[in-house]
């Protein structure tokens, strides 16, 4: 009996895919769409600029992520209340994140039959800016008020395209908080809000062309308290001695940047400024300043970091430190104020281990954090880069944050983006395919990319959902004169009109894919093919 059941169940499952495979292989495109490109192009009056200026309101007011109630009662007043189509607008997903919101629209033909499940496609928008503190204008400085645009952007005309071809289809759009900080799409994935769909689409701005990987990413957030507050900084100065000096990590791409969690302080950014003080005798301004110039000129990476030295107004004998360097992103592990902090440290300490240092913002805090930023390019390395890293720390007061998962090129999206955006229509844009990982995405939990490893070589084997992750170039000038995301001067060229310009050509090359997939149903399996659970439901 048993061994029937398997053999009937099977049987069953056999003449069920091979069903599917019939019909799929007689699937045609719906509607002739040989014109689209010039049709999409004709639609841009009526969307862009109107999106654009939601953008730009979005820029002036930047927002850090759980926070972004500007940027999502824009985005909610626009699609209730001005924006064109009969959108279903959901406000508010879910309580713990309060400014996720959702906008749907569904096109059926006339004769299509209702009980056929619609072909859907999702479009994925962020919103959250960086700290503005100190002086250091972060603000919009990764763009995300691009992706805002460029996902209700491409929504808006692939909605218009389902009508005027009369195509059936979902158009979704998810907007998703707090990427920087708390993986707010790694929330959403939980609660099965991108379920909905089995492709995910969204670009983002940066400094380069390309469809690329983006590292695993995890946050190791260490603690450190003792009876005073001399005693803390020393402790967790020693600490980060050994951790700034690694020189060789497990894993390929691997970094592990050091953030403190004072001030200027959010975990995706390496800080411009740092203030270190150091008391005892000895300890001069003339003494501190020789040991600083010694240690930029036997490391010239330090060149473009700065520092300034007073005598401290508040403590007897103490020398204040002020390190500036370049802010920048946590991925790039550059020597900058941070490095340059703990260089001096340790050649102030191993001259005189009597020397005390504090923090000159607050010298009564005995409790003290730091973050250790771990990124490496595949998620199966991701445990032993941390092990690496832990086994340098000698507390064991330390926690870790939601883990980045990587991203993998989609290995049928990419190519089809980069085909589009070549056309003359976009631009005719030239892209390439990188192995180098630039950064980390939360996109990556929408993916949730399986990768075997074997003999050093890895192999895509499946996604949980097929996601394009597109990174355009929105800098004017050669890569090399280019800030990099999370760097302040990045916000000045994404506010720029060049920048508005490649957002509405790479969106509108997204949008053209999303009509594509829902169109063809050949295209479409093709596409979710590497689905865990099965391509997309056929829909003939």
């Amino acid at each position: 009996m048993v061994f029937r059941s398997i053999a009937n169940g099977h049987l069953l499952s056999l003449l069920a895919s091979a069903n599917i495979l019939i019909n799929h292989c007689l699937a045609k495109p719906i509607a002739n769409i040989s014109d689209i490109d010039a049709h999409l192009l004709s639609l841009k009056p009526s969307f862009f600029p109107d999106l654009e200026t939601i953008s730009r309101d979005i820029y002036n007011n930047p927002e850090l992520g759980g926070s972004e109630f500007f940027a999502h009662s824009s985005t909610v007043n626009y699609f209730q209340n001005t924006g064109s189509g009969d959108w279903e607008v959901f406000p508010n997903l879910m309580p713990s994140l309060p400014t996720a919101w959702k906008i749907e629209f569904s096109h059926f033909p006339a004769n299509w039959p209702r009980d056929q499940p619609i072909p859907t496609v999702g479009f994925m928008s962020e919103f959250d800016a960086l700290p503005i503190e100190m002086g250091t204008q972060l603000g919009h400085s990764c763009g995300h008020h691009l992706i805002w645009l460029q996902g209700v952007y491409a929504a808006s005309l692939a909605r218009q395209t389902l009508i005027d071809y009369d195509i059936p289809g979902r158009i979704v759009v998810v907007g998703c908080p707090d990427e920087e900080q708390s993986a707010g799409k790694f929330t959403l994935e939980q609660a099965g809000i991108f379920d909905i769909s089995q492709v995910w689409l969204m670009s983002h701005p940066t400094i380069a062309n390309a469809i690329q990987p983006m590292s695993a990413r995890q946050n190791i957030i260490v603690k450190v308290i003792k009876d005073t507050h001399f005693e803390a900084v020393k402790y967790a100065y020693n600490i980060l001695v050994p951790l700034a000096n690694i020189t060789t990590l497990p894993g390929e791409f691997s970094t592990a940047a050091l953030i403190e969690d004072t001030g200027f302080f959010v975990c995706n950014v390496v800080q411009a400024d740092i203030a270190l003080g150091v008391v005892g005798q000895g300890a001069t301004i003339a003494s501190v300043t020789d040991t600083i110039n010694a240690i930029k000129t036997a490391q010239p990476g330090f060149a473009s970091t700065n520092f300034t030295l007073i005598e401290d107004p508040n403590i007897a004998g103490g020398v204040q430190i002020l390190f500036t360097g370049n802010a920048g992103h946590a991925s790039q592990a550059n020597l900058g104020a941070m490095a340059l902090s703990i260089a001096t440290f340790q050649a102030l300490n191993a001259t005189n281990g009597a020397f005390q240092f504090y923090l000159p913002d607050n010298t009564t805090i005995a409790e003290l954090d730091f973050t250790v930023d771990v990124r490496t390019r595949w998620t199966t390395d991701m445990e032993s880069v941390v092990d690496f890293v832990l086994d340098l720390i000698p507390t064991k007061s330390f926690s870790l944050d939601i883990m980045y998962p990587a991203y993998e090129p989609d290995p049928k999206l990419g190519p089809l983006f980069i085909d589009t955006i070549g056309l003359p229509e976009y631009g005719a844009q030239n892209w390439s395919i990188s192995k180098t990982p630039p950064a980390a995405t939360d996109a990556s939990w929408v993916q949730q990319a399986q990768v075997l490893a074997k003999n050093g070589n890895h192999t895509l084997q499946s996604v949980e959902k097929a996601v394009l992750h597109a990174n355009f170039n929105i800098c004017e000038q050669p890569v090399a004169q280019c800030p990099f995301n999370h760097d302040p001067p990045f916000a000045l060229i994404a506010g720029t009109d060049h920048a508005y310009d490649q957002t509405e050509k790479v969106a509108r090359a997204i949008a053209r894919i999303a009509v594509q997939l829902l169109n063809d149903a050949n295209m479409m399996g093709d596409v979710t093919s590497n689905i865990r659970n099965g391509p997309a439901p056929n829909r003939r």
